[in-house]
């Protein structure tokens, strides 16, 4: 007896392609602030946030974030912070 082969073959699945930014969702000045636990006038406050270096989108007035982008700020953010700390210990005690 012969075997009935099919022509329905699985489906070729994608290869995996590094994600770039723009499959992120955008989020709330809220949602970002949660998400990093840093203070909410960080994302909604224009002046603080240009201070900061905050990555942001403006779309018709709406500010909107990408999660990935702040957390890689963050880090940046931090490591400046503690360069800074550090630099200012050497300086010595003023006398």
């Amino acid at each position: 007896m012969k075997q009935n082969k099919s022509n329905i073959s699985p489906q070729k699945q994608p290869r995996h392609i590094p994600a770039d930014f723009s499959d992120d969702y955008l989020v709330t000045a809220e949602q970002a602030s949660a998400a990093l636990n840093l203070p909410l006038y960080y994302f909604i406050d224009a002046r603080k946030r240009t201070e900061l270096g905050i990555p942001y989108y403006s779309i018709n007035r709406m500010v909107r974030y990408r999660i990935r982008e702040l957390h890689k700020w963050q880090v940046r953010y931090a490591a400046e912070q503690i360069r800074y700390a550090n630099s200012s210990q050497t300086g010595g005690v003023d006398a």
